[in-house]
């Protein structure tokens, strides 16, 4: 069942050339999804695209069969979560990190703190951080908070744009094993945006290959690995198995 269909979309702005190209893009219910490409390929403005930050110049985006234009602001973000690179410019400086979460969620239903506490333990994070700022916080403790913040919603998609790129290996490990955890247990689709080949072939399902604003490959995962046709995604992958 597709959840996301991204048509035929391609995006400009005044002072750059084209940055989106003709993108198609599909993400299933309870599918993990790679988007992979260098830095200035595109990557980030498509994910802004999807999230109704920035509005395409040509094609559409579909959110469970739905036109994103036409489709209720308030529920669609509900359902589709998105969870930015910078961790700090991400999170209110002067919140603690109790409001930051409560936010999100107050008006949905009553939030006490033992439920907060319930959730830090599911993201691996101490109980004893609500009443801290993120200025207090180790930086892949700020991103736990962030992608708490966007599954307490229980999103249906989560988008994660370069979320691990700043963080050391080891925390990086146990962020996509976390992803990995809610993907199993609440069957939520992930369109996850990077340029670390090693971490998109571990943890996704089915990986795009982006390249100058256009999708040039598109490869599912087969016996743990990826096949691809395009020269410059061949490239890219090779150099990982040369390392």
């Amino acid at each position: 069942m597709l959840l996301l269909q991204v048509d035929h979309v391609s995006k400009s702005y005044q002072t750059r050339q084209q940055v989106l190209k003709n993108i198609n893009l599909t993400v299933g219910k309870g599918e993990i999804v790679g988007l992979v490409g260098e830095s200035g390929s595109g990557k980030s403005t498509l994910a802004k695209v999807i999230m109704q930050l920035e509005t395409p110049e040509k094609g559409a985006v579909f959110f469970d069969n739905q036109l994103m234009a036409r489709h209720n602001r308030a529920h669609f973000y509900e359902n589709c979560q998105i969870i930015f690179q910078n961790a700090t410019a991400a999170l209110n400086p002067v919140w603690t990190v109790k409001e930051l979460l409560q936010e999100p969620i107050q008006s949905q239903k009553p939030v006490t703190d033992s439920y907060l506490q319930t959730m830090l333990e599911n993201v691996r994070l101490p109980t004893d951080i609500l009443q801290a700022l993120p200025s207090e916080l180790s930086g892949g403790e700020r991103q736990r908070v962030n992608l708490l913040r966007s599954i307490l919603v229980e999103p249906q998609l989560l988008v994660c744009d370069e979320i691990v790129s700043s963080l050391d290996r080891l925390i990086q490990r146990e962020i996509i094993d976390l992803l990995m955890s809610l993907n199993k247990e609440r069957d939520m689709a992930i369109l996850f945006i990077s340029h670390d080949l090693k971490v998109v072939s571990y943890l996704c399902d089915r990986i795009y290959v982006m390249n100058a604003g256009e999708i040039v490959d598109e490869s599912p995962k087969k016996e743990s690995s990826f096949t691809f046709t395009d020269n410059y995604a061949q490239m890219l992958f090779q150099a990982i198995r040369n390392v």
